[in-house]
């Protein structure tokens, strides 16, 4: 088998999306497929699904210069949109890595990528670019290729993390903060800590860090 890890990788107040600013409180985007049009050089399609109620939000009913509702099914709209090639978006940086974008979903504040990455030296390039397209760049998610017998577990060590650290992670995962779009906001999990939203991102902040540290190393 190949060894190759599977990566989430968000990216908050991406630069060059076309397709994130569409999403808003009530819509989210759940899938993007992109190809490269047959007129005109440099240019692409993108068609990207929103998820929400029963119409689509206003500002995108019926067609535009660039954006055109194409189809609806089960509380989803597509639309479709043209665009110049080579904007440096983010499935851009990542498919000039080498990767292919696998999942794409957005909502008003990041956008969250899934693909196949090589290997960890690979990843850690593409987070660091992604950081130049980005306010901020965080890693979700690594999976590994388990399937070959010299595959080893990664232990992480969750002594690492101060008890206040271990509390602020437990109770913006119970409460859905990493889920995408997110059941709660940074500011309801400060609330039910009883903590200002800045202490709760610092304490969140460091503890990712000490995981992502140990998970990274250990590759």
């Amino acid at each position: 088998m190949s060894g190759r890890m599977l990566a989430e990788v968000e990216v908050f107040g991406p630069r060059s999306c076309q397709v994130q600013p569409h999403a808003d409180e009530e819509w989210s985007v759940s899938e993007v497929s992109r190809s490269a049009t047959s007129g005109g050089a440099g240019r692409v399609v993108e068609e990207f699904t929103l998820k929400g109620g029963d119409e689509p939000p206003v500002a995108l009913q019926g067609k535009s210069a660039t954006v055109e509702h194409v189809f609806a099914y089960d509380q989803r709209h597509v639309f479709q949109l043209s665009r110049a090639a080579g904007q440096g978006c983010v499935c851009e940086r990542i498919e000039a890595a080498g990767c292919v974008v696998q999942k794409f979903t957005a909502d008003t504040d990041s956008i969250v990528v899934t693909f196949l990455v090589d290997d960890v030296p690979t990843l850690r390039e593409i987070v660091a670019d992604l950081q130049s397209e980005g306010e901020t760049v965080k890693l979700r998610r690594l999976l590994e290729d388990t399937s070959t017998e010299t595959d080893q577990p990664v232990v992480l060590d969750r002594a690492k993390l101060t008890g206040r650290q271990h509390e602020v992670l437990t109770r913006a995962h119970e409460m859905g903060y990493f889920e995408h779009p997110r059941e709660a906001t940074a500011g309801d999990v400060a609330d039910a800590l009883d903590i200002s939203t800045s202490t709760f991102t610092e304490h969140l902040a460091a503890a990712q860090r000490k995981l992502l540290d140990d998970l990274l190393d250990a590759r």
